[in-house]
């Protein structure tokens, strides 16, 4: 069985310029094209089935626009007339459990499977003479089987008001315990000598957070025990949530892999291959994968320093780039932008240490404030830390009721 696993698309409109093709949101189309190259390149190369380790949005209210680019982008799976399986992510979710989810405006789309909950899917190998199919079937039939593990929603445990008084390192435990629980559950109702495959959207302890994600793992996040993971009997473990592609574990026969996201979201992704995996699972169990670069954009960011001059032009071209330089006196802007944009950069920003400076004290924060209204003021100056809103607050509170503790028993 061949399978393509793809994550962390992110389809959204950025602070950009137009795309001089279509018109629309030119960040928003970077995010499309690598998402429908990852599809239409993987039916291409003979998948049978396309999962979607999720993060489809990055956010829980996408456009109309951005659902319509969803469904084009999965358009070569459904002419194919090929499955997507597509994982609810914490992007996709908001806070609320009794909200609606992202996910929900696809859920009559042909061909696609929307999954929020721990479920256990099982899947029938076919073959005609245009191509091999996996379909959905009974277990009784089923030769391929895919357990779905989505992102946890910790507002539900919050509800138990027993749990709300747990300090954020315990109640962090808890959800591990849990969704250990679930995995466990679900690899109870597997169908022996059935080849299976996990799909989740969490964070494994021993992978590499990469820019994008690098606070989540300094306790921001909770996260899974590699091992535990590992001693569950699925052949591949298609993870989605971390956007630096890497291989956590593997034996001789198995392998846990984030795909990572198929276009860079940040400059915190500077430098990191994107791309999506092309799985084969043996029926004996046995799996074996293939790393597919994606066409993503480039991130560069030039210093320009101490007399520093700026790349050659074929090292700017087609790139998103951040100009450096220590201070706004020591620079022709005119002759700087002139110069990017005849190396044929896509857009360019320019960062001064003064602005810098200026920016911080620009900030409207006060010790009157409660700690979540300090730290969102105080990230509306800085928009690229913006998508880690969410692990900063948990990361305050829990240092916060160190602090407290501390106090309490000196």
């Amino acid at each position: 069985m061949k399978c393509v696993h793809t994550a962390d698309w992110h389809l959204s409109a950025q602070r950009s310029k137009l795309d001089a093709e279509t018109g629309l949101n030119a960040r928003l189309m970077d995010f499309y094209r690598c998402a429908r190259f990852a599809v239409e390149d993987g039916v291409k190369r003979g998948a049978q089935i396309v999962l979607h380790a999720g993060d489809a949005f990055h956010g829980c209210r996408p456009s109309p626009t951005e659902v319509r680019l969803f469904r084009e982008a999965i358009k070569p799976a459904q002419d194919a007339r090929i499955g997507v399986v597509l994982l609810l992510g914490n992007h996709d979710a908001p806070r609320s459990p009794v909200e609606r989810h992202a996910l929900d405006l696809l859920r009559d789309t042909t061909g696609l499977a929307v999954i929020d909950q721990p479920t256990l899917l099982h899947f029938q190998h076919l073959e005609t003479e245009q191509r091999d199919f996996l379909r959905p079937c009974s277990p009784q039939q089923a030769d391929f089987q895919i357990a779905c593990l989505p992102h946890p929603n910790k507002q539900l445990l919050l509800a138990d008001e027993e749990h709300r008084k747990l300090d954020p390192g315990r109640l962090n435990e808890l959800v591990r315990e849990k969704m250990m629980d679930c995995l466990r559950g679900l690899v109870a109702q597997l169908t022996p000598s059935v080849p299976a495959v996990l799909l989740g959207h969490f964070s494994v302890d021993l992978a590499q957070a990469g820019g994008q994600n690098r606070l989540m793992m300094l306790g921001g996040e909770w996260t899974l025990n590699v091992h535990e993971l590992a001693a569950l009997p699925f052949a591949y473990f298609a993870l989605g949530h971390i956007h630096k592609p890497q291989r956590v574990w593997f034996d001789e026969r198995r392998s846990m892999v984030y795909c990572g996201s198929p276009e860079a979201v940040t400059f915190g992704e500077e430098g990191e291959e994107k791309g999506y995996v092309l799985v084969s699972v043996e029926r004996d169990g046995a799996a074996d994968f293939e790393w597919v670069s994606t066409p993503y954009r480039r991130f560069v960011t030039v210093e320009l320093g101490d007399g520093a001059a700026l790349p050659p032009p074929e090292e700017l071209a087609g790139a998103i780039v951040r100009v450096r330089v220590p201070q706004a006196d020591d620079v022709d802007f005119t002759s700087l932008r002139r110069d990017l944009e005849a190396a044929g950069v896509h857009e360019y920003q320019v960062e001064t240490q003064r602005a810098e400076t200026v920016r911080r004290r620009a900030v409207q924060v006060s010790s009157e404030m409660a700690l979540d209204e300090a730290i969102k003021a105080w990230l509306e100056q800085r928009p690229d830390l913006k998508p880690m809103t969410e692990a900063l607050l948990v990361e305050a509170h829990a240092v916060e009721h160190a602090l407290s503790a501390e106090g309490g028993a000196a």
